[in-house]
């Protein structure tokens, strides 16, 4: 029985075939392959020592009918037609050796025929079943993923507010019409002061009642109302930027140099920034008028002018 494997590994190795290699083409451990080669076939999975076998046999060209029937004469009868050496066509019952010394019953329960299990997995091929496995995992993961992403885009969808862009001058008009709710109103001359020595110094004179964002040195911000007649004074290490509802309302003083009023009554000022040399930049803009809302139609009321009734004068009058 030695002889018969020492004869494949013999073949096998002078055809330049590696167990490595035949390990990656089948699939099976090296260690089964080793199994094999030396004949302890008894380490192989039970039921699945001739599937091994005739997978190594194919790939060493040497799945003939005559080696299996080499085999055979060691282990007992088998399948003799080439390509159907299965475990699952070996008899139930294999013939024990006659022991003339003694005499052995052994029972059927001893031998347990292959179960339903095996007998499927013999007949498939398992690496169809596999890759035809893993497909079926994949697909169903990124069909759940996007089901789920899907489900968030709709509700991102139905659920995201209306945004209107508005221009800077629509906000400064709509900033002055929510003034006193909105806005704290300076009721005092009030002066604000940089964390450090100063470079220059803004002065504020109010002449109407008017809506003021300060941005001192690009980082403090505030809003207020600047009463008529009150005044504030600003110092800044490097600008101060401004925006004014009205670009009439306030005459500017920097490092006591009059720049008057920045504009006309009918303009905002949009941007107006400050150093100690004077102004850096000034943009001012008109307001746009806000367009009409359009009537629904189907909610007026017409009324139809009535009938004039003409006076029939004295009762006595033809």
């Amino acid at each position: 029985m030695k002889e018969f494997f020492d004869n494949l590994k013999q073949i096998r190795e002078s055809k330049g075939i590696s167990l490595e290699e035949i390990s990656k083409k089948c699939r099976l451990p090296l260690k089964y392959l080793q199994d094999i080669e030396a004949g302890k076939l008894e380490n192989l999975p039970a039921g699945y020592d001739r599937i091994f076998l005739k997978r190594y046999l194919k790939e060493i060209k040497e799945d003939k009918e005559e080696v299996w029937r080499d085999f055979n004469l060691f282990f007992g009868t088998g399948p003799l037609q080439p390509g159907v050496p299965y475990s699952s066509d070996i008899p139930i019952k294999k013939p024990k050796p006659v022991v003339l010394e003694e005499t052995a019953d052994v029972s059927k329960s001893e031998v347990k025929p292959p179960g339903f299990l095996q007998k499927l997995l013999s007949k498939w091929n398992l690496e169809k079943f596999h890759r035809f496995f893993w497909i079926f995992i994949t697909v169903l993961i990124l069909g759940t993923v996007g089901f789920f992403a899907f489900q968030q885009y709709q509700f991102v969808k139905n659920n995201t507010p209306e945004i209107r862009e508005i221009s800077v001058s629509e906000y400064i008009s709509e900033m002055q019409r929510q003034d006193s709710i909105l806005t704290p109103q300076v009721t005092d001359t009030t002066g604000i002061k940089a964390d450090s020595t100063s470079d220059f110094t803004v002065e504020l004179r109010s002449l109407q009642r008017t809506w003021i964002r300060e941005i001192r040195d690009q980082q403090d911000t505030v809003e207020y109302i600047l009463s008529q007649g009150l005044k504030r004074k600003i110092s800044a290490r490097e600008s101060v930027k401004l925006m004014m509802g009205r670009a009439d309302g306030v005459q500017i003083w920097v490092n006591q140099d009059s720049l008057g009023v920045v504009g006309k009554p009918d303009e905002v000022v949009v941007s107006l920034v400050l150093n100690q040399k004077g102004i850096v930049e000034k943009r001012l803009k008109k307001p746009e008028p806000k367009k009409p809302t359009p009537v629904d139609s189907s909610q007026v009321t017409l009324s139809l002018p009535q009938p004039v009734q003409k006076d029939p004068g004295p009762a006595g009058d033809n």
